[in-house]
């Protein structure tokens, strides 16, 4: 192309296909896409502004204020919602940002301009190492919510009052935490304690997936808890030693609350942990989207949610008994989740913060004649 006189439309259409070429790969910057296209990165600068600073009909776009003005608060709006989610959750990558604000704001931003946002307000920066590059393995999943779920115990160390241990059960085919304790010591009743709650609070499953710690365990003939389970006609799996990913799910969980909240704070009780914790999964269960689950979030799966859907889910028990309500939707661009607890209280969050509780489910049921 060099040595050659371009028309203005031709040269418009070679701006367009380098910027074309540039979008369409986040790994590519202008100077690649220029080459690419058969241009210097100087040439396309140098028309493109010249493009820039007129209209169709010939006209100066330096008169154009109140468009410019336009766009301007527009992507300040944007810009402020990144910066906010990056400031409240320090640990979300370019990519994840991206996909968090489509799923609660609506909004499409591309990698690319979350980093740029980011670069440009000293965010893009954090502490965290990029992930190794993991081998191969064979991943399964079950094919609904109940199907399987798994348990597994994690520990973790404060200063002033020492160790203690996460106690937590996910369901396989959704990622949502379906009951969790935290506790001073890891006794099988503990473990029983936590299994009890899940199964008050979502039924019970068919399969159970443990690794072949004590508390599940015994060499020395059955354990109490797989009694417990046999009694309950709930099949127990055991993780094959040799092959520990078949818990990753769950341990990719803890893994990940220690990184992004038990490493980020500092607590002076267990009393503070659990606060805390309890507040982190009910955003990792109902906000913070997932690679994993195509970037919905674990409530979307397990209470059978689209995203971005505004809709009522009664959930029942085997006894086909509506236990609980859970509703999502958007007011003001904001997303809205409302989930009845334990007490019959219906908790109302707004963009992941609780604002509000109602006595009783019952109300709404009645507003909403279901």
């Amino acid at each position: 192309m060099p040595g050659k006189n371009y028309s203005d439309e031709e040269r418009k259409s070679i701006v367009k296909k380098v910027e074309e070429a540039y979008n369409s790969s986040e790994n590519m910057n202008i100077k690649e896409a220029c080459k690419a296209v058969g241009i210097t990165d100087s040439t396309y600068y140098t028309w493109k502004n010249k493009f820039n600073n007129y209209n169709e009909d010939g006209s100066s776009t330096k008169s154009s204020k109140n468009q410019k003005s336009h766009k301007t608060t527009s992507n300040s709006g944007i810009e402020t919602k990144v910066v906010n989610l990056k400031k409240d959750k320090p640990f979300l990558g370019f990519k994840k940002i991206s996909k968090q604000m489509a799923y609660s704001y609506g909004i499409k931003i591309s990698t690319r301009k979350v980093k740029q946002i980011l670069e440009k307000n000293d965010l893009a920066e954090t502490d965290y190492p990029k992930p190794k590059k993991k081998q191969h393995t064979r991943r399964f999943e079950r094919l609904s919510r109940n199907e399987m779920w798994m348990m597994d115990l994690m520990h973790y160390s404060i200063k002033k009052e020492g160790k203690f241990y996460l106690i937590s059960i996910l369901d396989d085919y959704s990622r949502f935490i379906v009951a969790h304790g935290v506790f001073k010591k890891k006794t099988v009743d503990n473990v029983i304690d936590v299994f009890h709650q899940a199964v008050d609070n979502e039924g019970q499953p068919n399969e159970f997936l443990t690794d072949r710690g004590s508390q599940f365990h015994s060499w020395k003939g059955e354990s109490r808890f797989k009694k417990l389970l046999d009694k309950m006609n709930i099949k127990h799996i055991l993780a094959s030693s040799q092959s520990p990913q078949t818990i990753g799910k769950i341990e990719s969980f803890h893994r990940n609350i220690q990184r992004e909240l038990l490493r980020q704070q500092y607590f002076d009780s267990i009393q503070e942990v659990k606060n805390a914790i309890d507040e982190y999964i009910q955003y990792y269960n109902h906000e913070r989207v997932h690679m994993g689950i195509d970037y919905l979030t674990p409530a979307d799966r397990y209470f059978g949610l689209k995203q971005d859907a505004e809709k009522l889910l009664e959930v029942e028990t085997g006894d086909n008994e509506t236990t609980s309500l859970y509703l999502t939707g958007r007011i003001d661009g904001e997303p809205l989740r409302a989930k009845e607890n334990n007490n019959g209280q219906v908790e109302v969050y707004i963009a992941g913060k609780k604002i509000k509780e109602i006595d009783s489910a019952h109300k709404i049921k009645q507003v909403l004649q279901i």
